[in-house]
């Protein structure tokens, strides 16, 4: 079985109040032939389809024009689960009618059972062709709802006996083993979908190690100062650093969403992170694109294409001193005389004297084809020019995750790259979240 493996669209995106909508149908169009050329079966969706629990008309109405496109190719299971960004009622409201066009959605797993979430994909014949367990994001509540309503949890098992990991885990066994029921003595694959943040990620395209650059496109990692940005995303609660172990060995692959970039999990050919299609946030734009089309077949490790995503719109992130800064934006202005895009930029002064960006570079951004969406100053330059109360910027720039980070630095006399900090961060950053979605509701 061939499918397409894609996730956080996070269709409505405006960051820095761009407008992507005419990116966004690039994307679909692209899309749309790449599912043509590679004779996909399906598409699988895991997470995020939308930016926002509410989005505009535009988004919406862009998502499905795209559902309708595929109904005339050989592309006949659309596979839909919700992530974090996702409203779960919002997406599942149309499913009555998607499902009669073979679109499959699982918004949440609220008023579901395990049984629910297990579906045939079948070939235009109608024949089976596979089963996936669509498994969509869930907060821990829910996770716990889940299986107080269905009664699952265990013969004289309290709430309290099981972790929430120890949850999702047996919620994957229950829906792999629904799905082996389901498969019979048929020689089919049985695939699986989460919206989670998984640990041990590997496989970026330079050396595939773990470093701090590329655990910028993580949602809510710790990372090096200054460089969280928009585009990192919220780990709620502790559904996150999932082990490799939470997924049933005898699933033929896993398609995942929630990390920004294109990832294997544990070093397992079977467990990915097809990443984003498009950029999040200015940390991002390093990053390559990837949609990963899939042949999937029982009992033997999948193979996966990397398949680039054609970028329409340009973003970079220049760090350095003014002297860096002004060099970066003339190359950067050539290549755009040569190559002219649609792009956006990010300014980051990390050494040197403390200046007002917006004076300095003006000669160097002035009537130029390409926008500069932000200027910041680095805390060290702050410090080393005692400029806090001087720069106005200076509080724009940081997220809450940069505060929180600093409060601890601040707690433990410590400095905000220390290991200290880095631990007690990346120990309490899920609950501090938590913490701040209940605050965002109770208001």
């Amino acid at each position: 079985m061939k499918f397409i493996h894609t996730a956080d669209w996070h269709l409505g995106n405006t960051m820095h109040d761009i407008d992507r909508a005419e990116e966004t149908g690039a994307f679909f169009n692209w899309l749309k032939c790449e599912i043509e050329s590679a004779g996909a079966q399906a598409l699988v969706i895991a997470g995020d389809i939308f930016d926002v629990v509410n989005p505009s008309n535009i988004a919406k109405t862009q998502y499905y024009r795209f559902l309708a496109s595929l109904l005339n190719t050989r592309c006949t299971n659309v596979i839909v689960v919700g992530g974090n960004h996702d409203s779960g009622t919002l997406l599942d409201a149309p499913a009555g009618i998607l499902d009669a066009l073979n679109i499959k959605v699982v918004g949440s797993i609220n008023n579901r059972k395990v049984e629910d979430l297990v579906i045939e994909l079948k070939d235009g014949g109608g024949d089976i062709i596979g089963i996936c367990c669509a498994v969509p994001f869930m907060r821990n509540l829910e996770l716990e709802q889940f299986y107080k309503a269905s009664g699952q949890r265990g013969s004289g098992e309290s709430a309290d006996a099981v972790s929430d990991e120890d949850l999702l885990k047996r919620l994957y066994a229950d829906a792999y083993r629904c799905a082996l029921e389901l498969r019979g003595d048929r020689n089919i694959p049985i695939i699986a979908t989460g919206h989670l943040y998984a640990s041990k990620l590997s496989g970026r395209e330079n050396d595939g190690s773990e470093s701090a650059a590329e655990l910028a496109n993580v949602e809510n990692v710790a990372l090096p100062e200054n460089s969280v940005d928009d585009g990192v995303r919220e780990v709620i609660g502790t559904l996150g650093n999932v082990d490799v172990s939470t997924f049933p060995d005898g699933l033929d692959y896993v398609a995942l969403g929630h990390i920004h970039y294109t990832s294997m999990v544990a070093k397992n050919p079977k467990v990915r992170y097809s990443g984003s299609p498009f950029v999040m946030g200015f940390d991002e734009s390093y990053c390559k694109r990837y949609v990963l089309c899939v042949d999937a077949q029982p009992n033997v490790p999948p193979a996966v294409e990397k398949v680039l995503v054609p970028q329409t719109m340009r973003f970079e992130q220049f760090k350095g001193n003014v002297e860096s800064l002004k060099r970066d934006l003339r190359n950067l202005e050539k290549e755009l005389l040569q190559n002219p895009v649609e792009t956006y930029v990010d300014l980051l002064l990390t050494s040197g004297d403390f200046v007002s960006l917006n004076e300095a570079l003006e000669a160097e951004e002035a009537g130029k084809h390409f926008v500069v969406k932000r200027h910041r100053i680095s805390r060290d330059v702050l410090r080393s020019a005692n400029a806090f109360d001087e720069c106005v910027e200076s509080t724009k720039q940081y997220t809450k995750e940069d505060y929180f980070r600093m409060l601890i630095a601040s707690n433990a006399e410590e400095s905000d790259d220390s290991e200290v900090v880095k631990s007690q961060y990346d120990k309490f950053i899920g609950l501090f979240n938590e913490a701040v979605a209940k605050a965002h509701e109770n208001a």
